[in-house]
């Protein structure tokens, strides 16, 4: 059990959540064990990179915008978010996917957890249709926010060793805090395993990646297909999954001058892309307006476009991006034909 409580205490350490008694405990652990203090002091390191600027991309999307029609809109007080370090060189990277938890059978199984007999579990759903976003509290008082074209199925009430939640579209997650029954959100291709946190999940079956961007706290990325294989994600990492292939990246600002983290705009109202294919946006836009968009020319798939849309309706979105790269449309029923 000691080396699966050395991961339990380094967690609390790093994410901030750990209380006297358990750093004493810490303190202990990696004063008599070289590799536990080895091991701690290489994230720390990992944990203090400098951050790089971002490049005025958008601000040349608002150029374009303000040559159009579209109203302006209301400003809005930015979030009070910190904003945190930037992307990581290679070697960073490597080093973050290099400090993954190899353990034994045992040591797995509290990691995973002794999941109930779903059979004895009685489920509820929530699906938020296009257009719109929903909210709920879970039964241990958790706080999620749906995007629109999402599904979430959690139990009346969490029971066992774990709380369990299974996810398809896009949420936001503020966990309660629980170190006996850790909280664990499934998608399709990976599951995250929190204790108290707070932290954006993207799994659409359209999207061609599955993302999730941790905010504060910590969380524990696992892959069905891959269950030995453990991702640690600190404040503002986010994971990307593509093909059953993942890189770390940052959370991302639409500008330098941005305090709003683009990753959870989305529970604003907000469309935000930084340097994106057509065919993200165009997955986007079919949630946001409620209407299917089928590419009738494929090559416009990667074309890429950063932005922001808020107010604006469809027809105004679709022109704005029409001033940067030339494209045409055709609206028929709710379809949008691109060519």
């Amino acid at each position: 059990m000691t080396e699966e409580r050395f991961t339990e205490l380094l967690g609390k350490k790093l994410s901030g959540e750990i209380n006297a008694e358990e750093l004493a405990e810490f303190s202990k652990l990696i004063s008599l064990n070289e590799a536990y203090r080895k091991e701690y002091e290489s994230l720390v390191m990992y944990w203090q990179q400098d951050e790089k600027p971002y490049d005025r991309i958008a601000d040349i999307f608002e150029e374009i915008k303000s040559r159009t029609d579209i109203p302006e809109r209301e400003a809005k007080a930015p979030k009070q978010v910190r904003r945190m370090k930037s992307r990581f060189s290679l070697v960073q990277k490597i080093a973050a996917v290099l400090f993954i938890f190899i353990v034994s059978a045992g040591t797995y199984r509290v990691f995973s957890g002794r999941f109930p007999d779903k059979a004895e579990i009685e489920w509820k759903q929530l699906e938020t249709p296009s257009r719109l976003l929903s909210s709920l509290d879970l039964p241990d008082g958790t706080k999620v926010t749906l995007n629109s074209e999402s599904v979430l199925k959690y139990p009346v009430a969490f029971k066992g060793d774990n709380r369990e939640v299974y996810l398809t579209g896009e949420a936001y997650f503020e966990v309660t805090s629980d170190h006996k029954h850790p909280f664990i959100v499934h998608t399709d291709k990976m599951n995250i395993r929190v204790l108290g946190t707070a932290f954006n999940v993207k799994s659409y079956m359209s999207d061609r990646t599955e993302e999730a961007t941790l905010l504060r706290g910590s969380i524990q990325v696992t892959f069905p297909d891959n269950p030995n294989e453990k991702v640690l994600l600190k404040p503002t990492d986010k994971i990307v999954l593509k093909d059953s292939n993942y890189h770390l990246e940052k959370q991302s600002y639409y500008n330098q001058q941005d305090s709003h983290i683009m990753e959870i705009l989305w529970m604003t109202n907000k469309l935000a892309f930084r340097n994106e294919t057509f065919e993200t946006i165009a997955n986007q836009l079919s949630r946001k307006y409620g209407v299917k968009i089928v590419f009738t020319n494929n090559s416009l798939r990667d074309l890429k476009f950063t932005g922001e849309f808020e107010k604006e309706t469809l027809n105004q979105a679709l022109f704005s991006l029409q001033l940067v790269t030339p494209f045409r449309y055709r609206t028929k029923g709710n379809n949008v034909y691109l060519y």
